[in-house]
């Protein structure tokens, strides 16, 4: 298999796990979205949007394989 397929493949496993290990965080995350209105939403959203982009931030950086731990 290819360098490129091989790594692609390790990104989407990474990824599906990455989700499943924020799925309750998330969840939570849009339970209490849902119960917000007006500029309170904004700003939760705007919070919640900024907190898993620097979680992807981070997960993209550690994905060349420092610190992975399997």
């Amino acid at each position: 298999m290819p360098l490129v397929a091989q790594l692609g493949d390790v990104i989407v496993r990474r990824a599906i796990g990455e989700l499943g290990a924020l799925a309750w965080t998330l969840g939570g995350t849009g339970l209490v979205l849902i119960t917000l209105s007006g500029e309170t939403l904004k700003w939760g959203i705007w919070i919640s949007g900024a907190s898993l982009a620097l979680h992807a931030l981070g997960w993209i950086a550690d994905a060349n394989g420092e610190g992975d731990d399997q």
